[in-house]
């Protein structure tokens, strides 16, 4: 266990500084928020920033196939097994300074303080799902979870693909997988890491604003992470008659927009009592598309987006059951039409105990107690998972604001955080379990 005098080196006026400086990369200035969409300028100036912080503190840096980028010591090479901790460095249009980057600040801090340990940064590329309309991508790359059809095929608002887009950041088709099949052929040590190893890693680490209320609240910097929620997405489609809003009777009404209304507010309903049955649980429609959206027009169609999160698959399996049901039960009473089609589907991620307690202990060792909590929101953690060991880190929200230039963890609590997880790679260089 580290003890605190190696830890204090760790020095939360310079997190600070870190993060306004990567704030300052934005498309939008500060009054509206921080934007960085993916491969932007903001974001490879941001990114650059972080890689010459790193090589002022003797650190090397390597761009993945996907675009991610790898920081180690250059004392350590790039053969050692190391911890891996990072995030993403991207935003949601007019987000806040934290979200993601104090992800990236905190594994920066502790090379430059602790070079000695194994540890890797990574700067996960498109995690937010705003650039191209579908989030983690790339770490979901990075692992061979998704490949080159499905990133040749998703385009940012200029109409670039995520292959045209990242390839001045180092994206490299030829070195990714296609959809379904991995690429063969020689993978040399000094060639790591365009692709995922796991054997390279004893394990990640992701620290993350919290984005709730629940540490904040009790006055409790930092928590550790054991489980990520899946998440499953509904594109619901309420199909009725456009009809003229004067001469169209009340009773003889097929309008979409009031059976939407009636659903969205069941949907609520249901999400409150699921959440009741298991905390954590929620329940969102977000985005309402209303055609022909013209104030003398009976609405004649709804497009609608549900997003739907829990800790338990079989939970999410009765939810979608559920969320099919009033969908159908609405339309029929309104006489109307009800399509309803899965988007998107992530399973449940849990996390690793071992890695969890001991994060425990070595905040412990720190003179603070932290609990073991599951996250609402997904992160790039959740991908890797299954491959490595793997935890977070959740640092205090204020009100719980996030998405939002309010968005403000205090720079001490994020200071604790890195030296909590300094703490746990000198305790197990080689991984949970390696010196059992």
């Amino acid at each position: 266990m580290t003890t605190s005098q190696e830890t204090g080196m760790i020095d939360e006026g310079r997190i600070a500084a870190d993060i306004e400086a990567i704030a300052a990369f934005s498309e939008s200035p500060p009054e509206v928020g921080y934007s960085r969409p993916t491969f932007s300028e903001p974001w490879r100036r941001a990114r650059d920033y972080v890689i010459a912080q790193a090589e002022k503190a003797g650190a090397e840096h390597r761009i993945d196939s996907a675009g991610n980028v790898h920081i180690r010591h250059a004392s350590l090479g790039w053969t050692r097994r190391v911890w891996l901790s990072g995030s993403h460095i991207d935003s949601v249009p007019s987000g806040g300074k934290y979200d993601g980057v104090m992800g990236v600040v905190v594994p920066l801090e502790i090379i430059r303080c602790r070079p000695d340990l194994p540890l890797e940064l990574v700067i996960f590329a498109e995690e937010e799902g705003t650039t191209f309309e579908l989030g983690l991508l790339g770490s979901r790359a990075w692992a061979g979870v998704i490949g080159s059809d499905l990133l040749g095929s998703l385009k940012n608002r200029f109409g670039q693909s995520y292959l045209e887009a990242g390839r001045q950041a180092g994206v490299d088709p030829s070195r990714l997988s296609r959809d379904g099949v991995v690429p063969t052929g020689p993978h040399p040590d000094d060639e790591a890491p365009f692709r995922l190893d796991p054997s390279r890693y004893a394990g990640l680490v992701e620290v993350h604003a919290e984005q709730g209320l629940s540490l904040w609240d009790s006055r409790t910097p930092i928590a550790a992470v054991r489980r990520i929620n899946g998440r499953r997405q509904y594109d619901l489609t309420i199909a009725g008659q456009a009809n003229h809003a004067g001469s169209t009777g009340m009773e003889g009404r097929r309008d979409a927009l009031a059976g939407a209304a009636e659903l969205v507010v069941s949907l609520e309903a249901l999400g409150k009592r699921l959440d009741r049955e298991l905390p954590y649980t929620v329940l969102t429609v977000g985005s309402l598309e209303v055609s022909p959206n013209a104030v003398n027009v009976i609405p004649g169609m709804v497009r609608l987006s549900i997003d739907f999160r829990a800790q338990e698959e079989e939970l999410l399996e009765r939810g979608e059951r559920e969320i099919r049901h009033l969908a159908e039960e609405t339309a029929s009473k309104r006489r109307l039409e009800a399509t309803t089609k899965r988007s998107e589907r992530i399973e449940p991620s849990p996390l690793d105990e071992g890695i969890c307690r001991s994060l425990q202990d070595s905040a412990k060792a720190l003179g603070v107690e932290i609990p073991i909590v599951p996250s609402g929101a997904l992160h790039d953690a959740a991908v890797l998972s299954p491959l490595i060991p793997t935890a977070m880190i959740f640092v205090a929200s204020r009100d719980g604001v996030s998405h939002n230039p309010e968005e403000y963890s205090r720079s001490e609590d994020i200071a604790l955080a890195a030296r909590t997880l300094a703490g746990t790679i000198a305790s197990f260089p080689g991984g949970i379990g390696a010196q059992k």
